[in-house]
């Protein structure tokens, strides 16, 4: 799967071609590298997804997650990682957008929109009907940038269990209790 888009280097200046494609294993430490760098913008603790967790997960017979890459003049700018789902209420497929980067300096020419587009259509080409994606309250910036794509839902509360509490609820599924 490869797709193509012009964007802007700068207002400017001249349109770049952005090629988005699917991530392979020879991209292991650019995409690290780039998730590190999400963690950090975020304000985060450092990643966790390294070089090799990224060949464990991402390939084999049960990939966890999918990965696109965007490459511009041969050089990686932007990631997009995402892995299937499904909704009963509506009886269909789609796909849980996990991480999105575009590198600092190629920020705000379309990289991020054909990165998510790219997802959206890989998405679509697969049977799904939807996308989720969540961002951090505190990100204004990704707020407005996601506002742009589609709407934030006001009744949905994200919850997570991780840690202990992961382990507290994998726990309780012992012996049915």
């Amino acid at each position: 799967m490869a797709f193509s888009w012009r964007i802007l280097q700068r207002p400017q200046d001249e349109e770049a071609e952005v090629q988005v494609r699917a991530a392979g294993r020879a991209d292991a430490a650019a995409v690290a590298g780039m998730a590190t760098a999400l963690s950090r913008a975020e304000g985060g603790f450092p990643s966790r997804f390294t070089e090799a967790t990224y060949l464990r997960d991402g390939f084999g017979p049960e990939p966890a997650f999918k990965a696109l890459v965007a490459e511009r003049d041969g050089d990686l700018v932007g990631y997009a990682v995402y892995y299937t789902g499904y909704d009963t209420d509506t009886a269909t497929r789609g796909v849980y957008l996990a991480d999105l980067f575009v590198h600092e300096r190629v920020r705000r020419r379309g990289v991020g929109r054909a990165l998510v587009g790219a997802v959206a259509e890989a998405c679509r080409a697969s049977g799904g009907r939807w996308m989720f994606w969540s961002v951090l309250r505190h990100n204004k910036v990704g707020r407005r940038f996601y506002k742009a794509l589609a709407p934030e839902l006001k009744d949905v509360l994200v919850c997570a269990a991780f840690g202990r509490t992961f382990d507290r609820l994998a726990d309780m599924g012992k012996g049915g209790g």
